[in-house]
């Protein structure tokens, strides 16, 4: 009995509203005059691997297609179950931030004309993705598919209160000394 399973499936393409952002970026890397002229303005133009700095639609289009990225990875590349991405991923910026760049960059290397790109993606990036995302949930019930809201948020808190008290001890350091001695007469 034979059964046609592809051994290795393809890596999720962009969306188009990603791959024109690419496009974008990339006539403004190559600097070639007509090509800059025709494409536009090219002023502020959003990295999708920051998508920080997408509009809305754009953004949603990279969230969706990293969603897409994160089942293709934890289908092609995870073995144990403790270093799947979490269904919750999108709970987590730090990792929705990586798994955009990871994502890029796999597009990036897949569409490399020479398998160097690839190479490195599998032997770096990757695996240090892994490591970085197996560190920060430590041994989190996301990893069980449970998720576990920031256990950082009461420190972040407390980090923000103290906002003033920094600025103060900032401050006393940047300010020149008279100006210092004035505030204290």
């Amino acid at each position: 009995m034979s059964t046609t399973t592809l051994l290795a499936t393809p890596f999720p393409t962009p969306p188009g509203a990603v791959l024109h952002a690419l496009e974008l970026l990339e006539v403004l890397r190559r600097g070639d005059p007509d090509e800059m002229a025709a494409a536009g303005n090219l002023d502020n133009l959003p990295r999708p691997w920051d998508p920080a700095t997408c509009p809305n639609e754009l953004r949603e289009a990279v969230w969706e297609w990293c969603d897409e990225v994160a089942d293709w990875l934890n289908h092609e590349y995870v073995w144990r179950p403790t270093q799947m991405i979490p269904l919750c991923w999108p709970q987590h910026p730090h990792i929705a931030r990586e798994l955009a760049v990871l994502a890029i960059l796999r597009w990036g290397a897949e569409e490399s004309l020479t398998p160097e790109p690839v190479e490195e993606w599998h032997r770096y990036t990757f695996p240090m993705f892994n490591d970085r995302l197996t560190n920060r949930l430590g041994e989190s019930a996301c990893r069980t598919g449970k998720h576990v809201d920031w256990p950082a948020e009461g420190r972040h808190t407390a980090f923000v209160d103290a906002t003033e008290e920094r600025e103060r001890v900032i401050h006393g350091d940047t300010r020149p000394v008279t100006e210092l001695h004035a505030r204290r007469a």
